[in-house]
């Protein structure tokens, strides 16, 4: 048996009710059941604040589900006048969770996230405003953990300086000491890490000479010839007597452009090169 009929009276006082941010639970409209204005709110399309909203179609689904695996964000979306017309940023929002296309790991982490009290958060300024002059965020986090909590990350410690208007910019925090600390320490890393990798080509490229000058040899020995070697002079190694085990090199004379081969191989002549190119970087050797 249909119920009563909705009266434009009770529609306008529902339109202000939700306005208001009363659930169905909450308003009293006359003798209706919370679950009949629940159902005239839907069946209106009364969102929250009352105003009329745009339904959400399989084809908009479907499209919102593709551009979020193309790695699109909702406020692009909302932002793009020519992507899923007619939905706010909020609904699209909203429609990520109940999709469940949203990072739930973020989500809990915004939840289980330590939040600073009063006290703790008065203290807390007290202590970037002393040391933010002379500290990187980074070690006013390590200076603040060691006797407080909760524990603050870097990343916390910029926002609140951002806060107070006291953070620092790049440069001065890059002149800082304990940045240039960690900037000699990654140097050195790094300097070992490419040593290493050098290392590495140079085994690797001695490897494929010799593997080129065992193939040669073969060669040669199966064709009744002989194949012409020299003698390194630096590391005594025999290498067949052409490129690319010796550099080629041309001279000008006076009878014209003469071209040699030279007595120390490849490997001994990138290691001379090496070598002098660090007695340079060093300069003159001090008394």
């Amino acid at each position: 048996m249909p119920g009563q009929l909705w009266t434009e009276h009770e529609i306008e006082q529902l339109r202000d009710l939700l306005a208001q941010g009363l659930s169905a639970s909450e308003m009293q409209i006359g003798s209706r059941s919370p679950a009949a204005i629940q159902n005239k709110a839907a069946r209106l399309d009364f969102v929250g604040d009352g105003i009329p909203r745009k339904r959400w179609t399989a084809e908009a689904e479907a499209e919102l589900k593709r551009l979020i695996g193309e790695g699109w964000t909702a406020a692009r979306l909302s932002a793009d006048p020519n992507v899923l017309v007619g939905y706010s940023r909020n609904a699209v929002q909203k429609k990520l969770g109940r999709m469940k296309l949203t990072d739930g790991g973020r989500s809990r982490r915004a939840r289980d996230a330590v939040r600073l009290t009063a006290a703790q958060l008065d203290r807390f300024h007290t202590f970037l405003l002393a040391h933010a002059s002379r500290c990187t965020p980074e070690q006013i986090a390590l200076l603040w953990n060691r006797e407080n909590t909760p524990l603050v990350t870097r990343r916390r410690v910029v926002y609140h300086l951002q806060k107070l208007g006291v953070k620092r910019s790049w440069a001065e925090v890059m002149q800082m000491a304990f940045s240039k600390a960690k900037q000699r320490q990654v140097s050195k890393k790094a300097a070992a890490a490419s040593q290493k990798r050098w290392e590495q080509y140079r085994d690797q490229q001695e490897s494929e000479l010799r593997e080129l000058a065992r193939r040669r040899r073969s060669r040669t020995r199966s064709r009744g010839k002989s194949l012409s070697v020299r003698v390194c002079r630096d590391c005594n190694s025999r290498w067949p007597a052409v490129e690319p085990f010796y550099v080629l090199y041309e001279k000008q004379t006076a009878k014209g452009r003469r071209r040699y081969l030279g007595r120390i191989c490849r490997m001994c002549r990138n290691k001379r090169r090496r070598e002098s190119k660090n007695r340079r970087r060093k300069g003159p050797a001090t008394a």
